[in-house]
């Protein structure tokens, strides 16, 4: 099911950019639904569309899309486009050249639309993403994932990643 999912896995472009809008902002009220402390800021959507136009086109950074199926065309009218059911963002750091650590990709989000998890797709996008980060020069992967996401942190451990470490939070605000 996978082989299916790489064929509608590509880089993002600057025409899916409301799209991929949309989408982050599900993602990512998603995220602050399972945790308070990832809430969103009321400008969150204009931000989004500020930076994710940084993230095309740049070496260091890779942002890839996951189409779904197109929906059918009325005859005599252009088709669609597929919906974006997905989407994975990587970036690339580079060592200092005084240090002897490597090159480490990071996988910072991988979001799917809930109609679209269970099929592979998630995996897939991992798997484009960790190819695309190597191919830049990553030597070793590390991701980030909220507390509250099981299902990610599962798939990640059957990919080979195992934990580093536990990063901490405290609000100042609680006093």
């Amino acid at each position: 099911m996978a082989e299916d999912a790489r064929s509608a896995i590509r880089a993002a472009r600057r025409s899916d950019l409301h799209r991929l809008a949309d989408l982050r902002m599900r993602c990512l009220g998603e995220a602050a639904h399972a945790e308070a402390r990832l809430r969103l800021q009321p400008d969150a959507r204009a931000r989004t569309e500020q930076a994710l136009p940084v993230w095309m086109g740049h070496d260091d950074r890779v942002l890839i899309v996951a189409e779904g199926q197109a929906p059918a065309a009325e005859e005599g009218e252009e088709a669609p486009a597929a919906p974006l059911v997905g989407y994975a963002m990587g970036l690339l750091n580079v060592a200092p050249p005084v240090l002897q650590s490597q090159h480490v990709g990071e996988i910072l989000e991988v979001y799917l639309e809930p109609e679209a998890r269970g099929r592979g797709l998630g995996e897939a996008l991992v798997n484009v993403l960790t190819t695309a980060l190597k191919g830049r020069g990553a030597q070793v992967l590390r991701a980030a994932v909220p507390v509250a996401n099981e299902a990610a942190r599962a798939q990640l451990a059957r990919a080979g990643y195992l934990p580093l470490q536990r990063i901490l939070e405290r609000s100042l605000d609680a006093g």
